[in-house]
């Protein structure tokens, strides 16, 4: 049986140079806002969460692994608002260092947003820099997030970093399938 490839469903190009221009601007110096609103929660969030990533090995069996306590919250902004018995969880994804060991061309692929699954992202605390893995996504209660939204939320995106945010979201998640790759 053949299967014909399934095209995108956004426009590449502009998608593609939307995130040129963003890299193009020195994003990394206006990544987060300089005030934070510590009583609510939104999609790009960085939050300080000491919990392993969990998931099902290849065994089908229960697996965490840690990475740096830092998360993103990928889940939409509106959903917060939403009744919890309505929406009771959302996503979020760990933040992972960006070692030293890693070559210059993947560090530099990364920073200019090259690669597909994968989303720089700066200090927020003048210390290490980061990336997220989109394969990598946990769900979350948002009832134990709301529960000490002060002490969790470190960081929030500005609007270009949040367009960029979603820029890679979709180009990740709506790019075509590669059933013929």
């Amino acid at each position: 049986m053949h299967c014909d490839r399934w095209a995108t469903i956004y426009d590449f190009e502009e998608l593609q140079n939307q995130i040129k221009q963003i890299v193009k601007s020195n994003y990394a110096k206006g990544f987060y806002r300089l005030s934070i609103d510590k009583h609510s929660l939104f999609q790009g969030d960085i939050i300080k969460l000491d919990k392993k990533f969990a998931y099902l090995n290849k065994d089908g069996q229960y697996q965490a692994e840690y990475f740096s306590g830092f998360w993103m919250i990928l889940g939409n902004s509106c959903d917060f608002d939403r009744d919890i018995e309505d929406l009771p969880f959302t996503n979020m994804t760990p933040l992972q260092k960006l070692n030293s060991d890693i070559p210059e061309k993947i560090v530099n692929g990364l920073k200019n947003f090259q690669n597909y699954k994968h989303m720089y992202i700066p200090s927020f605390d003048n210390n290490d820099e980061y990336f997220i893995d989109f394969t990598k996504i946990m769900t979350i209660s948002k009832e134990y997030l709301k529960s000490d939204i002060y002490n969790f939320k470190i960081a929030e995106l500005t609007f270009d970093s949040w367009v960029l945010l979603h820029s890679c979201l979709v180009r990740y998640f709506a790019r075509d399938d590669g059933r013929n790759d």
